[in-house]
């Protein structure tokens, strides 16, 4: 990977191989092995932040376009999908530009993402409009699951990390 990169979410496809986004640069390097490529790089994804490895796709979760000092944005990001095979980014229909995000994970049909900024937790479902399902202080960041019922949410300014069950 080239020296000036701003790292900041990883994912792990079913063979293995390891994608890390490059928020900075619109960009996603894979790992397969020990060799780091560059996998995509597309002003699409937005400043991608959070990624998951969903079957055939990566699921990516965009802070925005325009980012400032203060990392707010001039527009607010996204949930997008590149395909593995093709690398062909697709926004996630009704879930453009309402956020700006910083983790994502998918359980079965679902898919959740944090707003860092805000500190919301987003629920969206394929085709619907993203809903809010939980408020926290700003600083929620990349999330994890066990799979099945539990999410945990890190809140990074205050030190903890929140579990939720799901319904």
């Amino acid at each position: 990977m080239p020296n000036a990169v701003f790292l900041n979410d990883m994912t792990s496809d079913q063979s293995g191989k390891v994608y890390v986004t490059d928020m900075l640069a619109d960009a996603i390097y894979r790992i397969d092995g020990d060799r780091p490529e560059l996998f995509i790089k597309d002003a699409m994804l937005a400043s991608p932040n959070g990624v998951f490895a969903d079957g055939d796709r990566l699921i990516v979760a965009s802070w925005g376009k325009g980012i400032k000092p203060d990392f707010n944005t001039a527009e607010p990001g996204g949930l997008l999908s590149v395909d593995l095979a093709s690398k062909v980014v697709s926004p996630l229909p009704g879930a453009q530009k309402f956020a700006d995000l910083d983790g994502v994970i998918a359980i079965g049909d679902t898919i959740y993402a944090t707003a860092y900024m805000t500190g919301t937790l987003y629920r969206y479902h394929a085709g619907a409009a993203p809903e809010a399902v939980a408020h926290f202080k700003p600083g929620s960041a990349d999330i994890g699951t066990d799979g099945k019922s539990i999410l945990y949410v890190p809140l990074m300014n205050e030190g903890e990390v929140a579990a939720l069950t799901l319904d």
